[in-house]
């Protein structure tokens, strides 16, 4: 076994300041996370203000972002967004082929649940039928 004090090791550790940044890493969250033989995709959410669903709970909509990335030292990436959805659930993946997946989420819109099937590829979000 192998162990290293902090003192030892000349570690060091900063406290944060910027703003964006904190307010950003504390109000991420991953809500899937795959891989295909080409592909690593992580679909996050990031809430808005309080209160941005319309509601008198105060409750938010969220950002989806889609993060697609291939593997390799010099990977080609992509970040998608669709802005200020509520209630946001994955429901369903299936990979297409190695360079596509099929992404079908819903979320609540004028007291709907709404279905949105996707399809990704590094190059582009869409609307999918499927």
């Amino acid at each position: 076994m192998f162990s290293v004090s902090l003192a030892q090791s000349n570690l060091e550790i900063e406290t944060v300041k910027e703003d964006e940044t904190i307010k950003l890493l504390n109000q991420i969250e991953l809500l899937k996370e795959f891989k295909t033989e080409n592909l690593s995709i992580r679909i996050y959410q990031i809430g808005n203000e309080s209160g941005s669903a319309g509601f008198n709970s105060g409750e938010i909509t969220h950002n989806i972002y889609f993060a697609i990335s291939e593997f390799g030292e010099l990977p080609n990436q992509s970040l998608f967004q669709i802005k200020d959805l509520y209630a946001v659930e994955i429901v369903n993946i299936k990979r297409k082929n190695p360079d596509c997946s099929l992404i079908e989420l819903t979320f609540i819109e004028n007291k709907k649940k709404i279905k949105l099937k996707l399809e990704l590829t590094i190059n582009e979000l869409k609307k999918a039928s499927w």
